[in-house]
């Protein structure tokens, strides 16, 4: 498997201007799905709380990471009850647990860190059992516990843990409750904004109902709590409701009034990003160039994200989720990334690895299928059920919605329509196949064919829009436009026999061609099915928005607010930022 980016340079982290993340301490499988449910950011699993936690079995670490869909799932280490001084046999244990859950963490598809803490007899953090659970944990970031409350001197232990490259830690301030703590949490909490600082997860009696005062007087962006209450039958159970109550809690405390979102549309040499608001609306946008590999490419994209949410919090807005759209193959139910030639991604958990950037719920999903999806919604395929979208540009690609739905396939590959042979033993096109459509009618193909037919008399071939503004002056624009117009047809033709849309949506540059293209399009669609009529054909509404619309929809979606999409109109969607609100980066 190729993956873009290890966990290691892709911390999970909460960004500057979202909700503060919500974590709960729980000790079995009911008590992650309650947590998940009810919109928990990650859950710290342990087992004996009553001893305050011990590591769990290997049995429910499994089950849990293959039950989990988007909560971060952080694994206590701790081989027993009682104090923090361990013995080396102790510490054997340890390591060899957290070796146990490095091994699970690298086929997870949910964030995956490890909980621990260890002192010494005289009360300063174990540096040499620390190291040791690190070696040991391999990539799998490390949450020191509240251990930490007990040290001599807890900014001189925060210090010690940031040199060991501790990422969080958890802490009540060195007082029974976070409340008492605040002071000293605040403290801890400015300190945390320095380079590779670990993050601070107030803990301490944290409930809905004082969760925002606490986040307000500590500046704190991560909160940790147990929700646990008597099940009537001698042992303890999740509070799902209570749970919900301190998400609801912390949303109301941040921007969440403002929300946001980020609409990420990759292309083959740069991504562009946009801040869209809950009214659709384009507030920021900014584009950076892909990288010249995949892992550089999945850096670039996380960092484009990252300066959207600092751009969201200088505009007092929350961002609350994010959507990326990609070309190649796309899992959307994994948000991975199959294959996609032009970026260099092969089975690239994309989804996850932003999420872990950016602390934000992230769908991924097919650029095409995307732009659909939005055509659909607000553009020239409204209020249709059965549709097609056709995307025509470099190369050919359609998405399908069958009654209402999104059709992928088995392998995600579902509208490869470029790649439908329309003539048996054709040209040779770049897949390997031969008579593919897009050989015929596509930018490429239409300039590739005129090419090999024309001289080239000024040292340059023409473009697919020269060859289309040649037709009615040059035989050769004219037979190359009429031969690709045949192919389109044989291959529009088999996709209406197969899948019965009320409409065709054209997308892309070739098929903005006007008179040229729609009506002999038509007339040959029409003669190919002679039975039946062939479905309405039209070109899309949204044009190079298409794509941005869909992604912002599909961030709304995984930020849990698809409600918000239904009340966009499209001069609102359409609008562009102004210029001070766009930005590029190299």
């Amino acid at each position: 498997m190729t993956t873009a980016a290890g966990s290691a340079s892709l911390v999970e982290k909460s960004p500057a201007g979202a909700r503060a993340l919500v974590e709960i301490c729980v000790d079995d499988l009911a008590g992650v799905l309650a947590a998940e449910r009810a919109g928990a950011d990650r859950v710290e699993l342990c087992a004996d709380l009553l001893e305050g936690g011990t590591t769990p079995s290997f049995g429910m670490i499994e089950l849990v990471l293959a039950s989990v869909q988007r909560v971060g799932v952080q694994v206590m280490v701790r081989s027993r009850g009682g104090d923090f001084v361990y013995s080396a046999d102790e510490l054997r244990v340890m390591q060899a647990d957290a070796r146990a859950i490095a091994a699970l963490a690298r086929t997870s598809s949910v964030p995956v860190g490890i909980v621990f803490g260890a002192l010494t007899a005289d009360g300063h953090v174990d540096e040499q059992a620390l190291d040791a659970i690190r070696a040991a944990a391999g990539e799998v970031p490390i949450t020191f516990h509240k251990a930490f409350d007990d040290t001599a001197d807890l900014f001189d232990a925060y210090d010690t843990l940031a040199h060991h490259g501790v990422v969080r830690v958890l802490t009540s301030g060195g007082k029974a409750t976070a409340r008492e703590g605040a002071d000293v949490l605040a403290g801890l909490r400015a300190r945390s904004e320095g380079t590779r600082m670990p993050a601070v997860l107030v803990g301490g009696s944290v409930r809905a109902h004082n969760v925002a005062a606490l986040l307000e007087r500590t500046g704190a962006r991560e909160v940790h709590l147990r929700a646990q209450v008597e099940s009537g039958r001698g042992h303890l159970v999740t509070d799902e409701s209570a749970i919900r109550d301190t998400v609801l809690a912390v949303s109301a405390n941040t921007l969440a009034s403002h929300p946001a979102v980020i609409a990420v549309d990759i292309g083959g040499t740069s991504a562009k990003g946009a801040l869209v608001d809950i009214d659709g609306h384009v507030l920021q946008s900014s584009r950076v160039a892909t990288g010249g590999s995949g892992a550089e490419t999945v850096t670039r994209i996380a960092e484009l994200l990252n300066d959207l949410i600092a751009g969201a919090e200088s505009l007092g807005r929350s961002v609350v989720g994010a959507g990326v759209v990609s070309p190649g193959l796309i899992d959307s139910a994994t948000g991975t990334v199959r294959y996609a030639s032009t970026l260099g991604w092969t089975d690239v958990p994309l989804a996850r690895l932003l999420s872990d950037a950016t602390g934000l719920p992230v769908a991924v999903d097919h650029d095409v299928r995307a732009a659909g999806a939005a055509e659909r919604a607000y553009g020239a395929a409204a209020g249709s059920r059965n549709v097609v979208f056709a995307a025509i540009g470099t190369g050919v690609a359609a998405s399908l919605t069958s009654d209402g739905r999104a059709v992928e396939g088995a392998i995600s590959g579902a509208g490869e329509l470029g790649h439908i042979p329309v003539v048996p033993g054709g040209e040779l096109c770049a897949c390997g196949q031969r008579g593919c459509l897009e050989v015929y009618f596509s930018g490429a193909g239409l300039a590739r064919r005129y090419a090999a037919s024309a001289p080239v008399s000024d040292g340059e071939a023409p473009d697919a829009a020269a060859i289309i503004a040649r037709i009615d002056t040059d035989p050769i624009a004219a037979r190359v436009w009429s031969e690709g117009l045949d192919a389109l047809a044989t291959g529009l033709a088999t996709l209406t026999l197969l899948v019965d849309p009320e409409v065709i949506v054209f997308g892309g540059g070739v098929a903005q061609a006007g008179d040229a293209f729609l009506e002999p399009l038509r007339e040959r669609l029409s003669a190919a099915l002679a039975w039946r009529e062939a479905p309405r054909l039209t070109t899309a509404a949204l044009g190079t928005h298409a794509g941005r619309i869909g992604a912002a929809m599909l961030a709304f979606e995984a930020a849990q607010r698809p409600e918000v999409v239904r009340s966009w109109t499209a001069p609102v969607i359409l609008a562009e930022p102004t210029p001070l609100e766009t930005e590029t980066r190299a």
